[in-house]
């Protein structure tokens, strides 16, 4: 080293900074040694390698200082780094500048300059600072606190990652907005001006308006709760905040469950009030209940308290159901089921009786204070419901119990002659059938005997009506003697009786018992005029004779051989042979006749009214049909309707008939003279007939006016398609059902309902004996019953005197029709009774 050199150094060694000489290969060369072992004690520079002095992680920095692009000659670089002794330290910070020596001679090797200054103190302080600021920011990032940072007086704004991270904008860079103004575009319509407002008084320096929430548009586009706290820590000169420092978080959940609590309070809160729940709590300790206000309502507290004593509340209790109204409140335990009781009390104010249902909880606080809390409500109105329903309950079983037995005795009735109580013609082919298919499966023969009473009309003619139905009376009494536990005995109508005898072996029974029965009627029978002998006439057929028709065969076959036998004389037997059949056959002549009449329209309606039983007006008439004779006269359906069924040219007569009638009342309606309805039968192939629905869609009838009368056997046997359809929409046009001849059928009470006519027209059967037959009024009765229970109309048909009359109105019958109030007429004479009608309306 020159003189010059050491006369520097010298001069350096009494300044407070270290100066060393390096080689680029970081050998130190020369150092001022006292002023590192002051800097840092113990640190030896000269003649070591620079970097074992150097701190191991400084070591880049101290490459960059003297690195090829840095290492430029006379130029100044400097960093900061840490020196010391190595390896257990300690280490100093120290501010370094190196600056690369020029090389005076050729081949000379390249040197640095190294200057040191302590600046420990100071980077200490500055890394504590820097930890310090880094524990706030982690302490501000975990908390969810985004950092906002307004400088007015700089026009320096500040927003931290947190802050525009819960807003879905960019970590860095700008924020999509350059103003106030245009941020407030960001928040909610609804917030808008309050946050407005808010940054004034702010600005103003008003504490108040430091701290706030409001809505602001997230960069997806939904709305998210933003709670605003901040603080002046700058001023102007006038007081007024120059920078305001605060935080945003994002409350949006909390905003959404404070909302979903809210609105499930609102709930519970509409809930309560709806349902008229009173909720109390009741401290057990001092017998103090809170209670809100329906808890005062329920038990007529006017003065409407916040809290009263429980004595207050069982004051009011029910002397009866004082204790278990207390139990509901004792023996409860923690964390157990609620109690709940029932009891009555009399409200304070007004005194009414009322029924409290009790629900309570027991909940044990914190500091070990028992509270009792429940609800009651008013359930005054549910226990008189409940006894209305007990009470009606019991009224349902007793009428239940009087339409069982009324539809006991009308499915009787309708299994049954009225006359002579056996079993009808019905009930007979029901037997029948079950007995041939008996005698199907076994070796059981079966037997039929058609048996007519000889000149029964004369026997009506000369002794009069009720000394007929005697002898029919008398002939049922004695057929039932005649037979056996297992022969069945029936009236199949008229003076015609039927028995079937299941026997072994040949078929000399039947004759026997057919003998038998001839003997017993041609005893003497007594009559109030004198006395007469009875003779029948038997036909008999076997199951055997009628091969394989089953029991529709037997009563055709019996039939014919009745035939036979009357056609010998009174008084004879016949059993039935193919031959009789044959010589049986339907005579042709009358088919074609009829085919004729129905081709020249010579089946003509006639009209029957229908009165009301109270007033006697007209409230509807019955179209029958007629077959006009060439001499004038009119036919009776009984005498042309066998025929065509058998014909099966039944629903060509319906067809021709509803047409006329149909066109008649659109006559009688254009006078002003329509009666309020029309009814026409309906036969079973009518009802089959894929016409009849179309044809009906033209008329221009009101709903209501049409009402078509049906047999009860259409609604008990197996409906085709086509009937099942057209029954429908013969419903859907508004027109009427009526079930024709009730009571002669098995229509029961469920069949009704299934049915749900408009009306049930009582049977002539059914009628004829009321003003004789207590009994025949109590079936008829029944029905009527029947009829108000399931508001059915009920006419009665059959009303031949007035005695009739007065009989049906009593039971209490609708609508009366028969012979007394008038006859079947033409339609002229229906024009002609309407019109008089309806003069003595309007006089």
């Amino acid at each position: 080293m020159s003189g010059e050199a050491e006369l520097a150094f010298a001069v350096l060694e009494q300044s407070p900074m270290a100066v060393a000489v390096v080689e680029l290969d970081g050998q130190t060369i020369t150092a001022t040694n006292a002023n590192f072992e002051t800097l840092a004690p113990g640190t030896k520079a000269q003649g070591r390698s620079i970097l074992e002095w150097i701190h191991a992680d400084d070591h880049p920095l101290l490459r960059n200082l003297v690195g090829p692009t840095s290492g430029v000659s006379g130029r100044e670089q400097k960093c900061e780094m840490r020196i010391g002794r190595r390896p257990d330290g300690p280490w100093r910070w120290m501010l370094v500048a190196a600056t690369v020596l020029p090389v005076n001679e050729t081949g000379a090797r390249r040197r640095a300059l190294f200057y040191f200054i302590d600046i420990h103190t100071q980077k200490s302080h500055e890394l504590l600072e820097s930890e310090r600021a880094r524990r706030w920011n982690y302490a501000l990032v975990s908390s969810g606190l985004g950092v906002w940072d307004h400088d007015y007086r700089r026009q320096e704004y500040f927003y931290s990652q947190t802050w525009r991270a819960m807003r879905g904008y960019a970590s860095t860079g700008a924020t999509p907005f350059a103003s106030t103004e245009q941020w407030l575009q960001l928040v909610h319509p609804d917030d808008r001006d309050f946050v407005a407002h808010a940054i004034e008084r702010q600005k103003a320096g008003d504490l108040k308006y430091m701290n706030f929430e409001y809505r602001e548009r997230h960069c997806d586009g939904h709305w998210i709760w933003i709670e605003c706290r901040g603080d002046a820590v700058e001023y102007f000169p006038d007081n007024r905040p120059s920078r305001i420092i605060g935080t945003d978080q994002d409350v949006t959940d909390r905003k959404d469950a404070e909302a979903l609590l809210a609105h499930t309070r609102q709930r519970l809160e509409m809930a309560l009030t709806t349902s008229r729940i009173g909720v109390f709590e009741h401290d057990r300790a001092t017998g103090t209940v809170y209670a809100d206000s329906r808890i005062c309502e329920i038990y007529g507290f006017d003065d409407q308290p916040e809290s009263f004593d429980i004595q207050r509340v069982f004051d009011l209790v029910h002397p009866e159901d004082l204790k278990r109204a207390a139990a509901g409140s004792t023996g409860l335990a923690p964390g157990g089921a609620p109690a709940s009781s029932e009891f009555r009390i009399h409200r304070e104010n007004d005194g009414s009786l009322r029924h409290i249902r009790h629900l309570v909880r027991l909940h044990i606080g914190e500091d070990g204070q028992e509270t009792i809390v429940g609800i009651n409500w008013d359930v005054t109105e549910e226990v008189r419901l409940r006894q209305d329903l007990v009470t009606a309950k019991q009224l349902a079983e007793a009428r239940n119990f009087e339409l069982d037995r009324a539809k006991s005795d009308i499915e009787y009735a309708a299994l049954h002659d009225y006359l002579t109580a056996l079993p009808n013609r019905r009930f007979l082919e029901d037997e029948l059938e079950r007995r041939v298919s008996i005698a199907a499966a076994s070796d059981v023969n079966v037997g039929l005997l058609q048996i007519d009473i000889d000149d029964f009309k004369g026997i009506n003619s000369a002794y009069g009506h009720g000394a007929g139905d005697r002898v029919l009376s008398h002939s049922a009494q004695t057929l039932l003697d005649l037979s056996k536990h297992n022969d069945f005995v029936a009236r199949m109508g008229g003076d015609e009786f039927a028995m079937i005898i299941s026997y072994d072996g040949g078929c000399d029974r039947l004759e026997q018992t057919a003998k038998r029965i001839q003997l017993e009627l041609a005893k003497p029978v007594v009559l109030d005029d004198g006395r007469v002998r009875l003779s029948a006439s038997i036909g008999i057929a076997t199951l055997e004779s009628e091969g394989a028709g089953g029991a529709a065969a037997m009563l055709r076959d019996s039939d014919h051989a009745l035939k036979q036998a009357k056609s010998k004389g009174a008084g004879q037997i016949a059993f039935y042979t193919p031959g009789i059949r044959f010589s049986d056959a339907v005579d042709r002549k009358p088919s074609d006749r009829l085919m004729q009449a129905i081709d020249q329209s010579e089946f003509v309606p006639f009209y029957q009214p229908q009165y009301d039983a109270e007033t006697l007006d007209i409230r509807g008439i019955e179209t029958l049909a007629r077959w006009r004779q060439a001499d004038g006269s009119f036919s009776e359906p009984s005498s042309f309707i066998p025929l065509a069924q058998s014909l099966n040219i039944m629903n060509m007569i319906d067809a021709s008939i509803l047409s006329q009638a149909l066109e008649d009342h659109r006559r009688w309606r254009e006078d002003g003279l329509a009666p309020p309805r029309l009814s026409l039968n309906l036969s079973p192939h009518r009802l089959s007939d894929p016409a009849l629905v179309p044809e009906l869609q033209r008329t221009e009838l009101p709903a209501g006016t049409l009402t078509f009368e049906l047999l009860e056997s259409i609604f008990l046997d197996q409906q085709d398609d086509v009937s099942a359809y057209n029954l429908k929409q013969i419903r859907r046009l508004g027109i009427n059902i009526d079930v024709d001849d009730f009571g002669t059928g098995y229509t029961s009470i469920t069949g009704l309902l299934k049915v749900a006519p408009n009306g049930l027209k009582i049977a002539r059967e059914l009628v004829m004996p009321l003003p004789r037959s207590y009994d025949q009024r109590a079936i008829v009765k029944s029905i009527v019953d029947i009829g108000k229970t399931l508001n059915i109309k009920v006419i009665a048909e059959g009303v031949e005197t007035r005695q009739h009359a007065r009989i049906l109105t009593e039971l209490g019958c609708d609508a009366l029709q028969g012979y007394w109030l008038a006859r079947p007429m033409p339609a002229d004479a229906m024009e002609m009774l309407l019109r008089r009608k309806m003069a003595e309306a309007s006089a």
